[in-house]
C-alpha cells in the first residue's frame, strides 16, 4: 500500500484532549444576565444525591460558586452540580452565584435541608404470633425524611399476613413455624435501612415447631424438604441470595441447512423454551446459536428474561454463536463484549462472550462476571493443540484482568478435564485444573464419576469453571446434568444436555454491599487538585479503592480505608483520560465492590515530553521472507520543553505490561537525559539501533524486546503504548485496540503535527513520503 493511498484514511482519534465544559448560555441583542432557578434542595446522610443547578440567559461560558458546600458534598464550577452523599444532618443555606463571560451574575439563596439516616428501630424477634388469631405489630425506625415507606425486599412474610406501606404488619397468620424476612423502610429522598425480621406462629396449643426458619415463601421449615424449586437443604436457613446458573449447547440452533442439527425448527424451539423454563435458571450461557431470530423467540417465550448473543468480530450472521439468557429481577446487566480475539483461531474463531452482571437479592448486589465459551471440536491433534492454546490464552486473561472477582466460565469445552478425548493425552485444561488455589471445575466430579454431558459421548464436555472467589458461594455438590423427558431428544432438540448448578450468597442481612457517589461519571478533575470519591456502604469494614485510565488496567488508590467514613480525599495524579473510573471495594472481600456509573475526565497541563511516533508491525527484513523484522519495532519520546528531562526510571509499556502481568518492555536506565528539542527511540532489538546513534536504545527487558500486537484489523486484539513516569504515573499513551483503528506493516503512528502533544495520531505516511522516521522528523529531517 502506498503513502499515497494512506492520505485517505480519516485521522485516527486523539487519546488524550482537553474538554472545557460549559453551562449553556445565549448571547445577542438585549440578552441578559445569567439567572439561578428556584428549586428545593433535601437531601439524607448516605444516600445518593446530585442536582444541577444551571442558569438560564447570559454568555457563555457560564462558571459557579457555592458558599458553604455542606459535610459530604462536592460543587462543579463549570457545572453547577452539587453532589452527594451528605455526611452530617442539620438545615443549611448555601448561596450560589454564577457568573457569565461578561462578569454579568446572579446569586441566589438555597435552603438545604439534611434529614438523618433512617433506622429501623424494631428488635427482632416480634411478639408470638398464635395461628388461627389475628395479629398486629407496628414497625418503628427513626431518622429519614418524611414520608416513609415499608416493604419486604426478602424472605417469608407468615402466611395470612401482609406488611402495609405504614409499617403494620397485620391479619390472621395459619401456618404454625417460625419465619423470617427482610423488611426495608424508604425516604422521600430515597434512603433506605434493612433489618431481618423473625415471627414465631405458634400452635393452637402454643408449641412452636422444630426447625430453623422459614425464608423461602415455602411453607416447610428447613431440614430436609426443598421449597425453592430445588435447592438442596442443609438443616440451616434457607439461601435468600440464591442464585442457579446454566449451560446449554443447543445444537445448531436456528440454523435450517439440511444436516446441520435438529430438522423441525419450529419442534426445536418449543422443546428448548419448555426445558429453559421448567429448569428455571437465573443465568443461563448458550453456545451453537446460529439464527438470531431463533435466539430472539426463545428469549420473547420465557418470561422475565433477556439476553443476548455475541455479535461483534469475528461472529458473523451465519456463525455459531455463544450468547446469555438472564432473569431480570435475579440479575443486572452491567456490560458485555467478545474478548481475546487475538486468540480466536484458537477458539475455532468463536472468542468468548464476557458478561458483567450485578446479582440481586433482598437489596444486596454481588458482582458477577460470566464467560461464555465453545471451544473447537474433534479428537485430533490440530484441534487438541487449538483447545490447549485456548486454554493458555483464557488462563492469561483470567489470571491478568479478573485476579480478583467473582467469574465463571461456561458452555462447550469439547473436552474433558480429567483427560482428554484426545488419547492418550493429558486435558488440554490441566494447567486450570492444577491451579487449585485460583480456580475450580465444579462439573470435574461429575466427570469422573463417569456422568457424560452428550447424549451419544461417555465424555463429559459441557463444563463449568469458577474462580476461587466464586467458589466460596457454590452450594456443594449442586452441579448437575439435566437429561429432559423430551421425545427424540436428540434428533428433535440437541446432543447436549443442560447443566447446571447453584451458588448462595448469603442471607441478604448479612451481605456485604457498597456503591460509588463520586466520581460517578461525567466530572472533570484536574491534575493536583483534591476531589472526594465518596460511596455508600452495608455490613463492611474496611475498603479498597483503585482507578483506571482506560477500563482494564486499575491502579491503586488507597487501602484499608474505613467503610464507615465514606469517603476518601484524592490528590489527582498528573495523568490525563477521558475513560476513567473508581472502584471501591471490600478489603475483606474483593467481589463486594462497585466501579463508577460512567467515565469522568482527568486533566493536565500540556505535557513536553511525550510519545511523538510507534511502530506496531515492522516489515519483513531486507534478507527477505514473510516474518516482520520485530527489532524494528520503536518507540520515540519527544522533548517539546526548554530544558532537559532526566528519564531515568522511566518506563515504557504495552497492554500486558502496563496491566502488572508482565515486566515493563523497557526501563530507562539512570542518566538518560533527553535535551530540548531532541526525541530518544527505544528499539525493540539491539540489531535495529542505528550505529553511532547518541539518544537511541533498545528494550532491556532480557530479549523480550517491545512485544507489540497486530491489529484487530489483523485478527488481533490490537494494543497500547504507555510512557510512564518514574512516579509511576502515566505521562502519555495510545492505542489501537479498538476495530477502527488499522494497523498496516511497515507504517508507524505519528503526532500531527509533527512533534506536538497536542497532535492528533496519523499515519507518518500522511505527513510525508516516509513510512516511519525514528529518530528524524516526519519529513526526515534532524530534530
Amino acid at each position: 500500500m502506498s503513502s499515497r493511498s494512506l492520505r485517505a484514511f480519516a485521522s485516527l482519534v486523539l487519546v488524550t484532549s482537553l474538554v472545557t465544559l460549559a453551562a449553556c448560555g445565549s448571547e445577542g441583542p438585549g440578552s441578559s444576565g445569567p439567572v439561578l432557578p428556584q428549586v428545593a434542595l433535601a437531601a439524607t446522610v448516605g444516600a445518593p444525591f446530585e442536582k444541577v443547578l444551571t442558569a438560564t440567559g447570559g454568555t457563555a461560558p457560564l462558571t459557579y460558586t457555592m458558599n458553604p458546600v455542606p459535610p459530604g458534598f462536592s460543587f462543579y464550577g463549570d457545572s453547577g452540580r452539587l453532589v452527594g452523599p451528605a455526611t452530617t444532618p442539620g438545615d443549611w443555606t448555601v448561596t450560589v452565584v454564577a457568573r457569565d463571560a461578561k462578569g454579568v451574575q446572579d446569586t441566589r439563596a438555597y435552603a438545604l435541608r439534611v434529614s438523618p439516616a433512617p433506622v429501623i428501630a424494631t428488635v427482632s424477634p416480634l411478639p408470638a404470633a398464635t395461628e388461627g388469631s389475628a395479629y398486629t405489630f407496628t414497625l418503628t425506625s427513626t431518622g429519614g425524611a418524611p414520608p416513609l415507606t415499608w416493604s419486604q425486599v426478602g424472605g417469608a412474610i407468615p402466611d395470612g399476613l401482609t406488611l402495609t406501606e405504614d409499617g403494620v404488619l397485620t391479619g390472621t397468620p395459619w401456618v404454625p413455624a417460625l419465619f423470617e424476612f427482610t423488611v426495608q423502610v424508604k425516604d422521600a429522598n430515597g434512603a433506605h435501612a434493612e433489618a431481618v425480621i423473625q415471627v414465631p406462629v405458634r400452635t393452637s396449643s402454643g408449641q412452636l415447631p422444630d426447625g430453623g426458619p422459614v425464608t423461602d415463601g415455602g411453607t416447610k421449615t428447613d431440614g430436609g424438604t426443598q421449597t425453592d424449586g430445588g435447592t438442596t437443604t442443609d438443616g440451616g436457613t434457607q439461601p435468600t441470595v440464591g442464585l442457579k446458573v446454566g449451560n446449554w449447547n443447543i445444537e445448531w440452533f436456528g440454523d435450517t441447512t439440511p444436516g446441520n442439527g435438529p430438522s423441525d425448527e419450529a419442534l426445536q424451539l418449543a422443546n428448548a423454551t419448555a426445558i429453559i423454563a421448567d429448569a428455571g435458571p437465573d443465568v443461563m450461557g448458550v453456545a451453537e446459536i446460529v439464527g438470531v431470530d431463533a435466539f430472539n423467540s426463545l428469549k420473547a417465550g420465557l418470561s422475565g428474561y433477556s439476553g443476548l448473543l455475541a455479535s461483534s468480530y469475528p461472529y458473523g450472521s451465519t456463525d455459531q454463536k455463544v450468547g446469555l439468557l438472564y432473569k431480570t429481577d435475579a440479575v443486572e446487566l452491567v456490560d458485555s463484549n467478545v474478548v481475546l480475539t487475538e486468540c480466536a483461531p484458537d477458539f475455532a474463531y468463536r472468542p468468548p462472550l464476557r458478561v458483567d452482571l450485578k446479582v440481586i437479592r433482598g437489596g444486596a448486589k454481588v458482582d458477577l462476571t460470566v464467560m461464555v465459551l465453545h471451544m473447537k471440536a474433534y479428537a485430533d491433534a490440530d484441534s487438541y493443540a487449538r483447545r490447549q492454546g485456548a486454554a493458555s490464552c483464557l488462563k492469561n486473561y483470567l489470571d491478568t484482568y479478573l485476579p480478583t472477582q467473582n467469574v465463571m466460565v461456561l458452555g462447550d469445552w469439547n473436552d474433558d478435564v480429567d483427560a482428554s478425548i484426545y488419547t492418550p493425552y493429558a486435558s488440554p485444561y490441566a494447567d486450570l485444573v492444577n491451579d487449585s488455589a485460583r480456580y475450580k471445575f465444579l462439573t470435574q466430579p461429575l466427570s469422573e464419576s463417569g456422568v457424560r454431558s452428550t447424549v451419544s459421548n461417555s465424555q463429559f464436555i459441557d463444563h463449568q469453571l469458577v474462580t476461587n472467589e466464586l467458589a466460596a458461594y457454590y452450594v456443594a455438590n449442586s452441579a448437575e446434568v439435566l437429561k429432559p423427558v423430551v421425545a427424540s431428544y436428540k434428533s428433535t432438540t440437541s446432543d447436549h444436555y443442560p447443566i447446571f448448578s447453584r451458588f448462595n450468597f448469603g442471607a441478604a442481612s448479612q451481605a456485604g454491599s457498597v456503591k460509588v457517589t463520586a466520581p460517578n461519571g461525567g466530572e472533570t478533575l484536574q491534575a493536583g487538585k483534591t476531589f472526594n470519591i465518596t460511596w455508600t456502604s452495608s455490613n463492611v469494614a474496611q475498603v479498597n479503592l483503585t482507578y483506571t485510565l482506560d477500563g482494564t488496567v486499575w491502579r491503586a488508590l488507597a487501602s484499608n480505608v474505613a467503610a464507615s467514613s465514606g469517603r476518601y480525599t484524592w490528590t489527582v495524579p498528573n495523568e490525563s483520560s477521558t475513560a476513567a473510573r473508581v472502584r471501591v471495594a471490600d478489603t475483606a472481600r474483593a467481589d463486594v465492590a462497585d466501579v463508577s456509573d460512567g467515565a469522568f475526565t482527568m486533566t493536565r497541563p500540556t505535557q513536553t515530553v511525550f510519545i511523538n511516533e510507534y511502530l506496531p508491525q515492522p516489515f519483513p527484513p531486507a534478507s527477505g521472507g514473510t516474518t516482520p523484522d520485530y527489532d524494528q519495532q520503536f518507540v520515540e519520546i519527544y522533548n517539546a520543553g526548554t530544558t532537559t528531562v532526566d528519564l531515568s526510571g522511566w518506563k515504557i509499556h504495552d497492554a500486558k505490561s502496563y496491566s502488572g502481568a508482565e515486566a515493563a518492555r523497557h526501563t530507562f536506565v539512570a542518566g538518560t537525559l533527553l535535551p530540548a528539542g531532541k526525541a530518544y527511540v527505544v528499539y525493540s532489538g539491539s540489531s535495529a539501533v542505528p550505529v553511532g546513534a547518541q539518544y537511541a536504545t533498545y528494550a532491556n527487558n532480557n530479549g523480550y524486546g517491545l512485544r507489540f500486537d497486530r491489529g484487530v484489523n489483523q485478527s488481533g486484539a490490537g494494543d497500547a503504548v504507555y510512557l510512564v513516569r518514574a512516579d509511576g504515573t502515566v505521562q502519555d499513551s495510545h492505542s489501537y485496540q479498538s476495530a477502527d483503528v488499522l494497523v498496516y506493516q511497515g507504517y508507524s503512528f505519528n503526532r500531527s503535527p509533527d512533534a506536538s502533544a497536542t497532535g492528533i495520531w496519523d499515519y507518518c505516511a500522511n505527513l510525508s513520503s516516509y513510512y516511519s522516521t525514528p529518530g528524524y522528523r516526519a519529513n526526515g529531517s534532524a530534530f
